[in-house]
């Protein structure tokens, strides 16, 4: 995946994210900033950052309250 859709697929994931929480949101957001505005990134490290963020959307995903 190049880098472009990577950063599309980061921005998503942050909007999805939002839907349950804004503790990440800024941080994200900046992340992202940092990585559209470098000319030579580690695509690995954009990957890995994507990778985990999708892991936690889906935790997200699952939680499923019983008593709130």
């Amino acid at each position: 995946m190049d880098k472009n859709k990577l950063i599309k697929k980061y921005i998503n994931l942050r909007d999805e994210i939002m839907d349950y929480t804004m503790v990440h949101f800024d941080a994200m957001g900046y992340d992202i900033d940092g990585y559209i505005d470098d000319e030579e990134i580690d695509i690995n490290e954009l990957k890995k950052q994507v990778k985990a963020f999708e892991l936690m959307l889906k935790a997200y995903k699952q939680i499923d309250y019983t008593y709130c």
